[in-house]
């Protein structure tokens, strides 16, 4: 399934990569803090787990201020793929300020889902972020993200969370 779901998005976003102003490639270090349940039953586990990521973003002006980038990437260390949509507002030619939200497949074989409210459980989760981003060059940027993957819901119906800081750098 992992593999299914991320040729797909490649697809789908190599198809937007030809309408795109700009393509990035971008590497990020995360640290997360995890909630989970060991194999799906017993005590509630916190870990802070160190995570790399890889991806590819493309930015469509919107307006004179504001872009939406769209991103597809991989996740090594706590294993997620993701496809992401941000709204990225221009504060100056070098600066930027975004928010958005997206898919993430967790495929780590510490995340084990329980369904919550009779729902069945699943490896999908939606997920938000917020985040800034320097140009120090035409090729060459960085950026900082808050991740929010998976929000802590409710303690006694076994909810887990995902949460967490991540820097990297853009090329173009």
């Amino acid at each position: 399934m992992k593999k299914i779901f991320l040729l797909f998005t490649l697809v789908i976003f190599s198809l937007s990569i030809t309408q795109a102003q700009t393509t990035n490639i971008f590497a990020e270090y995360s640290m997360l803090e995890v909630e989970f349940y060991e194999n799906g039953a017993g005590d509630l586990k916190s870990e802070n787990i160190n995570s790399y990521v890889l991806g590819v973003s493309s930015a469509f002006e919107l307006s004179k201020n504001i872009d939406f980038i769209g991103s597809v990437g991989m996740s090594e260390g706590f294993n997620y793929n993701f496809l992401i949509g941000n709204l990225s507002w221009n504060l100056s030619d070098h600066f930027n300020l975004f928010a958005g939200a997206g898919v993430y497949v967790i495929d780590d074989e510490r995340w084990v889902p329980v369904g919550l409210d009779g729902n069945e459980p699943s490896n999908n989760e939606f997920g938000m972020q917020v985040g800034l981003s320097l140009q120090l060059s035409k090729s060459l940027g960085l950026t900082m993200k808050y991740n929010i993957l998976e929000e802590k819901e409710d303690y006694e119906a076994g909810s887990m969370s995902i949460n967490g800081l991540s820097f990297g750098v853009i090329l173009k």
